[in-house]
């Protein structure tokens, strides 16, 4: 089984199941296109781009918790999320709890 970075592309992440549901994802998520022919350029140059590449085009829609939570999925890393999303609730709480005492 290979291992999955930043740098590997959608079509590599395609491979594993989280990936396979990445991909859907962001097919479904580009831009329309006049032909089918620019559709398919457009298909292939974005799933042949790798992941670190779409997190610093996304423009903030895809994060680097995002990215790095797939890719422990894709390598069987379930167990690498826990802290990750738990950091990312304390970080929730502390923007939740600072507002709520403004």
């Amino acid at each position: 089984m290979p291992t999955y970075t930043r740098q590997s592309t959608v079509n590599e992440l395609a491979a594993t199941v989280p990936g396979k549901a990445f991909k859907a994802m962001i097919l479904r998520q580009l831009p329309p296109t006049s032909t089918e022919k620019e559709r398919k350029e457009l298909e292939e140059l974005t799933l042949g781009l790798p992941l670190e590449t779409l997190v610093e085009m996304s423009e903030g829609k895809l994060t680097w918790g995002i990215a790095d939570s797939l890719i422990d999925l894709a390598n069987g890393k379930p167990h690498h999320l826990v802290p990750r999303v738990a950091g990312a609730g304390a970080g929730l709480l502390k923007k939740v709890s600072s507002k709520i005492r403004s």
